[in-house]
């Protein structure tokens, strides 16, 4: 670390974490999280739990990999934690994470966040919507927390 110059501090900067990562995957309106077959490349954990106990907020990154197939399809992610009693709040955007539904191959971004460190579990979840089975395939998930 050079010399502290005199009036100008050293920025504090907090780490980030990799919480989860996933590639590969196929979502259809057959499923709706990820699942216990599902390994996160992070820790090769499988069950479909997040452990975000050591962050307040993140960033969940989606991406697309191919054309989705069917009619008018729409993939909206969110992302949930569990309170004490079992129950799954949603702390991200009420839409989708990004504050839209995606319709394309490509990658959208949103934050999830309560302000305070969140509970012990989270898990991604989506909703596949439109006509003649839509299916998006190739999609990867990537949780950052700090």
């Amino acid at each position: 670390m050079p010399p502290a110059r005199a009036g100008v501090p050293y920025p504090n900067f907090t780490a980030t974490q990799e919480l989860f990562r996933a590639d590969g995957l196929t979502l259809t309106g057959n499923s709706d999280t990820v699942s216990a077959n599902i390994t996160n490349q992070v820790n090769n954990a499988t069950g479909g739990l997040i452990d975000v106990s050591s962050v307040s907020n993140g960033l969940l990154v989606v991406n697309v990999a191919n054309a989705p197939t069917g009619t008018s399809p729409g993939l909206a992610v969110f992302f949930d934690v569990r309170d004490a009693f079992g129950n799954w709040v949603l702390t991200s955007n009420a839409t989708a994470i990004s504050g839209a539904v995606l319709n394309f191959a490509g990658t959208v971004a949103g934050n999830i966040s309560t302000g305070y460190n969140l509970t012990y579990n989270g898990r991604i979840r989506w909703a596949v919507s439109g006509t003649g089975s839509p299916t998006f395939t190739g999609v990867s998930f990537s949780l950052f927390g700090r």
